[in-house]
């Protein structure tokens, strides 16, 4: 009886470490794994661009809601982290996923030929992930990394009402903005194909998906141009 019950929650476990491997193992499951972290990190998008929109309203809301950001332990430690290895296991994915479509396309075309095959956003998928991923690296550079050095390497004293100053102070500089404007141009190809095809991948096909076809377009207009009225805002403010 015991050996029984014993062999049957082994095959469970390893049914589900079967399950488990095989979302990432195969192609389709791949897919699957990408459009979910890719819905994640819209939401974050989504939540990121509303944060730094209040900046052009309120300077001191921005640096309360930034300071309680920065150091709620749940944020930091739980969801910061969950963050950075949806973005990492997100670009690792299309990565893969992508060099896996070059090796087994049968037929090489030598000439372009438009529209004639998929759109030029789902065709360059990896050149604009490229870009927000390089995008990426430089806002780490910008923020992430002088906010750990500031709160954990030098361990300065808290400041409520930094947060508004060294943010509008990074976009002061015009390379830097016309950097993230090219980005954020990249960005809305990025998600004009990937939102709505995520939607797709993981099965939601109905009679609401003309309507999320639609939501995904404004979407991936809207949020990269809010994106870029808030650094020319702040550029053009500070001169």
């Amino acid at each position: 009886m015991e050996s029984s019950l014993l062999l049957r929650v082994y095959a469970l476990i390893l049914s589900n470490k079967l399950n488990t491997m095989s979302l990432t193992s195969s192609t389709i499951g791949r897919k699957v794994a990408m459009a979910l972290s890719g819905l994640f990190l819209v939401v974050f998008l989504t939540q990121h661009f509303t944060i730094n929109f209040i900046s052009v309203f309120s300077e001191d809301t921005f640096n309360e809601i930034s300071h309680f950001m920065g150091n709620n332990p749940i944020v930091q430690f739980l969801l910061q982290p969950i963050l950075i290895f949806g973005v990492i296991f997100h670009f690792t994915m299309g990565f893969v996923l992508e060099i896996q479509n070059r090796k087994s396309r049968a037929v090489q075309y030598s000439v372009y030929k438009g529209n004639a095959n998929a759109p030029w956003a789902s065709r360059n998928m990896i050149w604009s992930g490229a870009v927000v991923l390089s995008f990426l690296g430089l806002h780490f550079y910008d923020f992430w990394f002088p906010e750990m050095n500031y709160k954990y390497v030098e361990v300065l004293p808290l400041d409520s009402e930094r947060y508004f100053e060294e943010m509008t102070h990074k976009f002061q500089d015009l390379l830097r903005v016309i950097l993230y404007v090219i980005s954020f141009g990249f960005l809305a190809l990025h998600l004009f194909h990937g939102f709505a095809s995520s939607f797709q991948s993981v099965g939601f096909n109905n009679k609401y998906s003309p309507t999320i076809k639609k939501f995904t377009i404004a979407f991936s207009v809207v949020i990269p141009l809010g994106f870029i009225f808030i650094a020319l805002f702040h550029h053009i403010k500070s001169l």
